[in-house]
């Protein structure tokens, strides 16, 4: 009876984490290269379950898995890409394959596949929130005024004389990647990506690659989880209540 307890109660707090994430999902459907958390759910311990003999002499067939209720789910970051929007704008970039735009912020170098830039009053090339966007040699990107054109491996010309170069980045292995606040990525193990194994979109922008009626449909399906778990708690709780009550009489 306990067990069920325990079974019932870690299905509640992984559903619970789970809801938070599809809700996190959903309130950035709008947010420019964001990319959505899944969710990946596994049991504590898996036990076979079995028919023996009468004496518990012999095995006889198979009965299916005991489940020992739901590990705290891991969280995974999906790096599918998102579908293009022209802007028009010249600063907004989209970057088409596997990689991203390295910034410079006060924490320090991080990744965006965000591309909504532009030029402030200082000439250099910012994100929205302000942040450095970096160049080929790791300084901040500088431009001066003038009609600005980007080629799809980077470079960036202003009135028909070649400024900067924009750096991308990448890692071998997605695991690497820390999702962080402002649609921001940190790692340890960036490096720097070939320019041509991947295009710079000038005037484009990538959307977040949340779909909003699979959110929509998987959060009915964890609240039916978490009804389920919690009228389940609730009748182990009044069976151990009664046999509580029978051990005092």
């Amino acid at each position: 009876m306990i067990r069920g307890i325990y079974t019932s109660a870690s299905a509640l707090r992984a559903a619970t984490l789970h809801q938070g994430r599809l809700s996190h999902n959903l309130a950035n459907i709008h947010t420019t290269g964001f990319k959505q958390v899944l969710t990946l759910r596994q049991a504590y311990q898996v036990n076979a379950m079995g028919r023996y003999s009468a004496d518990g002499a012999d095995y006889l067939e198979r009965l299916g898995n005991l489940e020992q209720g739901l590990m705290v789910p891991d969280e995974i970051v999906d790096f599918s890409q998102g579908t293009f929007e022209s802007t028009e704008r010249p600063f907004d970039l989209a970057v088409e394959g596997n990689g991203f735009f390295r910034v410079q912020t006060p924490e320090g170098e991080r990744y965006t596949r965000d591309g909504s830039f532009h030029r402030d009053t200082l000439g250099q090339l910012v994100t929205r929130d302000g942040f450095y966007v970096l160049g080929a040699d790791g300084a901040p990107i500088v431009l001066p005024a003038g009609a600005t054109s980007i080629l799809p491996d980077g470079a960036i010309f202003v009135n028909n004389e070649q400024v900067a170069q924009i750096s991308l980045a990448n890692v071998a292995d997605p695991a690497d990647w820390v999702q962080e606040n402002n649609n921001l990525f940190s790692t340890d193990a960036a490096a720097p990506l070939d320019p041509n194994t991947v295009s710079i979109k000038q005037g484009y922008l990538e959307l977040s690659n949340v779909e909003e009626n699979v959110q929509i449909v998987e959060m009915m399906r964890i609240l039916r989880l978490y009804e389920a778990n919690q009228r389940t708690l609730q009748t182990h709780d009044r069976a151990l209540g009664a046999v509580l009550m029978v051990g005092e009489v």
